[in-house]
């Protein structure tokens, strides 16, 4: 008997398989979801925070002489492990109560009575369900140090998020369907887009930490060529499929970047090719959003727009 390929695209699909969605798609969200809050504020049990960090035992960056209320949370450990990739929290904060709160618009797609909105929620459900779970996941391994698993880990998110992206973007032709600009917003952003450009960001920023890329001249040499990778990755989405979501997500989270290292290191330029890559990306993707402002021969190809009944 063949095993069953979760992944694999279906013209039709249960009505077992969308119970099966419904529980899990919830009950995933809810695993990354409250571990989320949980370790803003709380400590893993088997840390014992007055004891120096595993990968700062000088406690270099977290002496005797300073108390750090949140250390091995999830800003905790962003406190204790400063680098050039390191976002500002307010803007992660935001980014990710809009994500939870997307994905629950994304969640109740699978309960309306219209088979179109169903059929594209199921598709992305499998890598949806994934990724909340390689999220908590790698909270989990963040909060307790485990830099190098949890490299693993985003590397994994991001491979199954982009194979996501391209399984389900097809080229725009005169007889496909195109759905609704608030279907985009409501599936496509929450599952598709907003996870793969966290998940890029992510893998710099533990990575950074990974290799303790802290106040060495070499290592922000690097991290300085190594910014400039935000512009392909975002041109790749903007320009070849038309995916403005991908790039007002990219020029958020950059900003959030450029304001976080802008506040640790003025006198840097990491802050200021933030700011700059920002501004690229956003410029260039205001023309994407808004159709009118570019040849209406250039049509918008972001995935799952495509999905047919």
């Amino acid at each position: 008997m063949a095993l069953y390929n979760p992944f694999a695209r279906r013209q039709e699909i249960s009505s077992a398989n969308i119970l099966a969605y419904r529980i899990l798609t919830i009950s995933s969200w809810i695993v990354s979801v409250i571990p989320s809050f949980y370790y803003l504020h709380h400590i893993p049990g088997h840390v014992d925070s007055t004891k120096p960090h595993p990968h700062d035992p000088d406690n270099i960056h977290n002496p005797p002489h300073i108390h750090h209320p949140r250390q091995n949370t999830l800003f905790g450990q962003s406190y204790a492990h400063p680098t050039p990739f390191t976002i500002s929290h307010v803007f992660v904060a935001i980014y990710w109560i809009s994500l939870f709160l997307g994905q629950i618009g994304y969640v109740w797609h699978l309960f309306v009575s219209n088979d179109v909105w169903v059929k594209a929620a199921c598709a992305v459900g499998p890598h949806f369900i994934l990724f909340n779970l390689l999220h908590f996941l790698h909270i989990t391994l963040w909060t307790r140090g485990q830099f190098v698993l949890g490299e693993i880990v985003l590397i994994i998110n991001f491979l199954q998020l982009t194979a996501l992206y391209f399984r389900h973007s097809l080229p725009r032709t005169a007889d496909s369907q195109i759905l609704s600009l608030s279907k985009v917003k409501s599936i496509h952003l929450p599952a598709v887009a907003m996870p793969l450009v966290w998940t890029y960001f992510a893998l710099f920023w533990n990575g950074a930490v990974m290799v303790r890329c802290h106040d060495a001249l070499v290592c922000r040499i690097l991290a300085n060529v190594a910014v400039w990778g935000i512009v392909p990755f975002a041109g790749t989405f903007v320009f070849g499929y038309g995916d403005w979501s991908v790039g007002f997500a990219t020029a958020f989270l950059t900003a959030g970047l450029g304001v976080g290292q802008f506040f640790m290191r003025i006198f840097a330029l990491q802050w200021i090719f933030a700011f700059t890559i920002m501004g690229l990306v956003f410029l260039a993707t205001l023309p994407v959003a808004y159709p009118g402002a570019r040849s209406a021969a250039v049509g918008e190809r972001a995935p799952l727009l495509h999905e047919e009944a």
